[in-house]
């Protein structure tokens, strides 16, 4: 997925490195958004506020719920031709109790 970055949120990895504390605190500041660094013309990394951070990995966390939810209702009644059921299963293997 590409995503746009405005030209003011995209530093060098040395600029980064030479004022971490400034970025760190424009960030918690809500002076800027998020922090692209580049080094060697390349994107390597995105530094977000942590509240930020933290909205994304619940959001993530909902979306992983909902596709388990998802494959749970699609399998749900459907009966497999290999399956056999946990007492077969354990009378077959002589588990039964």
């Amino acid at each position: 997925m590409a995503v746009a970055y405005k030209k003011d949120e995209i530093l060098s990895a040395s600029k980064v490195a030479r004022s971490f504390g400034q970025v760190l605190a424009d960030l918690s500041g809500k002076r800027r958004r998020r922090v692209v660094v580049v080094k060697n013309n390349h994107l390597e990394a995105i530094l977000l506020p942590i509240e930020d951070y933290e909205t994304m990995a619940e959001a993530l966390a909902i979306l992983e719920h909902l596709e388990i939810y998802r494959l749970v209702q699609e399998r749900k009644g459907k009966k497999r031709p290999n399956t056999i059921s946990l007492d077969a299963l354990l009378k077959e293997q002589r588990l039964a109790v």
